[in-house]
C-alpha cells in the first residue's frame, strides 16, 4: 500500500511511488511512498507558512 502525503490536511496520491528499501537487507522494503511533483511541494509550503502564525502560539 502505497503511502500518501499529507498536504494541507489532505492525504494527497503522488503520480508515482517509490520504495524504501532497508539498506542492510535489500529483500526487506520498508515501505512505498507517493513521490510529491514540485507543485505539491510548493503547496506543502504555503500550508505550512499559512498555518505557523497560529501554531507557534499553541
Amino acid at each position: 500500500m502505497v503511502q500518501k502525503n499529507l498536504i494541507d490536511g489532505e492525504w494527497i496520491a503522488g503520480s508515482e511511488a517509490f520504495r524504501n528499501i532497508n539498506p542492510s537487507d535489500t529483500n526487506d522494503v520498508v515501505g512505498e511512498y507517493a513521490r510529491a511533483s514540485a507543485e505539491d511541494a510548493r503547496a506543502a509550503i504555503a500550508a505550512a507558512k499559512a498555518a505557523f502564525p497560529a501554531w507557534s502560539r499553541s
